[in-house]
């Protein structure tokens, strides 16, 4: 089965050529690095959104991310747990101490995810 014609909206057939310097060709590289995305993507959605892409999280971080989370899910439920009476009070003082840390972690990731030397 042949793969279906595209119409004339759609299809890219003009082509625009331009020049840039070495920095704005290394920016550029390194946004569309960051988005996952070919150079023309990058500056076709800057062209006409006004907005580049947004970066994709690197799989790494998503990792760490998601442990965070279900790590966060459990601790949320001991200290349910401990204001509940169900758990000794002493556990308290070192769930809340585990979820300022929880807390500092996600800040600096989400720090680093915004950062400009990614």
């Amino acid at each position: 089965m042949a793969r279906p014609k595209l119409t004339t909206d759609i299809k890219l057939s003009k082509r625009l050529i331009f020049r840039l310097t070495e920095s704005e060709w290394l920016k550029l590289s390194a946004i569309a690095k960051d988005s996952g995305l070919p150079l023309g993507v990058v500056v076709r959605e800057r062209l006409f959104s006004g907005r580049f892409p947004k970066p994709k999280l690197p799989r790494i971080e998503l990792a760490v991310y998601m442990e965070l989370k279900k790590s966060g899910v459990n601790l949320n439920q001991l200290t349910k747990k401990v204001n509940s009476g169900k758990l000794p009070l002493g556990l308290y003082v070192e769930l809340i101490k585990l979820q300022q840390q929880q807390q500092s972690i996600i800040e600096i990731l989400l720090r680093d995810s915004h950062s400009e030397n990614r």
